[in-house]
């Protein structure tokens, strides 16, 4: 609140109208999560993947109920300045760390209130999904397209977000409260940093192309290849485009090297861990072996 009260003080105000902005919400809400999410899953570790994937969960979460804000603040300006601006702040306050607004978000209402029914939520999503899977097969997808098709524009975009919202939003939240080896934060995690370039690209393009009746397919589409595991879209557009851009390359190999020993150290047998793991870091410390 001081923070707040002090930039609206202080910052001139055409200043403040960029800041305030869609693009300066972007910015902070988006383009750095996702760096630090490229980096969270490239380190070795899953603290700081469990801490981004909060992040994720709950930020798409806000994001995605408030998205009728936006139709409201095209038809009232001055309602949109000060939504831009609470919207700014909300979104300060979950992505810093020493706030840590999601972590605590997630820690005070989340797991009390949402956890238990989440879980349910997700089976029955899953199940649902072996019935739509089986109903929507190659015979039908041509008339579900033509379906998806003939909805109105605003409609197609609901059905096109949701899509990436509202299951892995759900999956995030099990993945969370979940107790194992962290494999699946790293995966959903790997899947927001993605949807999040998808969903940026969307959001621009919308606006010259989005009347083609073709472009929502598009978008639909390429969600449900990036988060299916059938597809493993997320991780192929992850490793092939999003770690070279931010050139983590190299620590995106170390990352793979530590899952690499924690599946070797669990074919180990029990008792011969010290003698067996100087022998695999020989291996690993010669470049050649004759």
């Amino acid at each position: 609140l001081i923070l707040s009260a002090i930039t609206l003080l202080t910052v001139p105000e055409f200043i403040q109208n960029e800041i305030f902005s869609p693009a300066g919400i972007v910015v902070l809400g988006v383009l750095m999560p996702i760096y630090e999410s490229i980096h969270a899953v490239c380190t070795p570790g899953g603290k700081d993947d469990t801490q981004w994937l909060t992040f994720w969960l709950v930020y798409a979460t806000f994001s995605y109920t408030t998205e009728f804000m936006d139709v409201i603040a095209e038809h009232w300006p001055r309602v949109g300045e000060h939504w831009h601006e609470f919207q700014f702040f909300v979104t300060l306050w979950l992505v810093l760390p020493f706030t840590n607004g999601a972590g605590l978000f997630y820690e005070k209402l989340v797991v009390p209130y949402c956890v238990p029914r989440v879980k349910k939520m997700k089976v029955l999503l899953e199940g649902w999904g072996g019935v739509i899977t089986t109903v929507v097969n190659a015979s039908n997808l041509g008339f579900v397209w033509f379906v998806f098709l003939t909805l109105p524009e605003e409609a197609r975009r609901f059905v096109t977000v949701a899509v990436g919202t509202v299951y892995p939003v759900l999956a995030s939240t099990v993945a969370l409260t979940t107790k194992d080896d962290g494999f699946d934060d790293t995966y959903w995690l790997t899947y927001w940093a993605v949807y999040a370039v998808l969903f940026m690209c969307m959001d621009y393009l919308e606006n010259f192309i989005g009347f083609i009746p073709g472009f929502y397919s598009l978008c639909l589409a390429v969600t449900v290849y990036l988060y299916l595991p059938l597809f493993g879209g997320a991780e192929v557009v992850f490793r092939k485009v999003l770690v070279p851009l931010s050139g983590q390359h190299e620590q995106l190999l170390l990352h793979d090297a530590y899952l690499m020993r924690l599946e070797v150290e669990k074919k180990i047998p029990p008792g011969v861990h010290e003698v067996f793991l100087p022998k695999l870091v020989d291996i690993f410390s010669n470049k050649k072996n004759d």
